[in-house]
């Protein structure tokens, strides 16, 4: 058994080698679907709407782990309402579901930070599909100038940082905008940096010279991988809340502009597209962009910076 468990874990090690830190971060942190709109008024105030999911499956594991811990919790010294739970499972069900909701909604609050100074929290509410549950949350500015995004969606969890030391890996998207008639706003993406040192520093179990057995787990890692990547999206939509006079933006519909929208479904289905990904090792958005450009339900803007010019 110890064998086993570490043959998986060794197995599980060498895929995430072989895939995007953005993959990794967002298959840890088991979020499914993240969603940004930012809203812009001519006069550079707006809000930020962010929806952002879990999986039903890790819903089911955060259930599972709080009722095992309130068992535990309850055995000794409350051992008759331990009785009526089993005698009513569902409640208690119900109940831990909306802890973990609540929980969640409360996270959502303490994220206005990250999308920078004059960020203020407006609202959350507790969200729910046939994939997934988690939340809407609703940011409002003043200046967006004091605004940034980060595409790559390792910002809502520490799990990079606590696995390297470090700080979790951040590609902001930045705002420049200038008041007039019309207002014009310039979104600037982060610079592709060069990963040839990352991986070259991989481990060697994860370099060329790979035995049967080695092959034979990251075959299972990868279907694993497909299967748990099918629904994941991610998307960054800038909502004009004006009428657009001219821009060089890509993906543009009426007022919307898509930023960014991956449907990683799309990646895991394509044979090619997914062996091209364990090739590649993108090691940022930026990376990954470059990598899917052209493909068909991806969309990534190739004009930096984009700009915007509305009233």
């Amino acid at each position: 058994m110890h064998h086993e468990n570490q043959r998986k874990r060794t197995s599980m090690k060498r895929f995430f080698y072989a895939t995007s830190s953005m993959l990794l971060v967002i298959f840890l942190s088991g979020c499914i679907q993240d969603d940004i709109v930012i809203h812009i008024k001519p006069d550079g105030s707006g809000a930020i709407e962010e929806t952002s999911l879990l999986s039903n499956n890790m819903i089911a594991v955060m259930e599972s782990l709080a009722g095992g811990m309130t068992d535990s919790g309850k055995q000794k010294s409350d051992q008759d309402n331990k009785d009526a739970a089993k005698a009513n499972p569902q409640k208690d069900e119900k109940k831990i579901h909306d802890e973990i909701m609540a929980k969640l909604v409360k996270d959502a609050e303490d994220r206005a930070e990250t999308f920078g100074a004059g960020v203020k929290f407006k609202s959350a509410k507790a969200v729910k599909t046939e994939t997934g549950s988690g939340y809407t949350a609703v940011y409002t500015f003043q200046d967006i100038n004091l605004v940034k995004v980060n595409q790559n969606p390792s910002d809502k969890v520490d799990l990079e940082r606590a696995d390297k030391g470090g700080s979790a890996k951040e590609e902001p998207l930045m705002f420049k905008f200038a008041k007039g008639s019309p207002s014009r706003l310039v979104i600037s993406f982060p610079a592709k940096k060069d990963a040839a040192g990352d991986k070259t520093s991989a481990p060697d179990d994860a370099k060329t010279g790979e035995d049967k057995s080695k092959k034979e787990s990251d075959t299972h890692s990868a279907e694993m991988a497909k299967k748990l990547f099918q629904d994941m999206k991610l998307k960054i939509l800038l909502q004009i809340e004006g009428t657009i006079i001219n821009t060089n933006a890509t993906f543009r519909d009426g007022s919307t502009i898509t930023l960014l929208e991956m449907d990683f479904g799309k990646v895991m289905n394509n044979s090619a597209l997914f062996k091209q990904l364990g090739a590649s090792r993108p090691q940022s958005i930026e990376e990954t962009k470059a990598l899917f450009k052209g493909v068909e339900g991806l969309k990534f803007e190739t004009n930096n910076p984009v700009t915007v010019e509305f009233k």
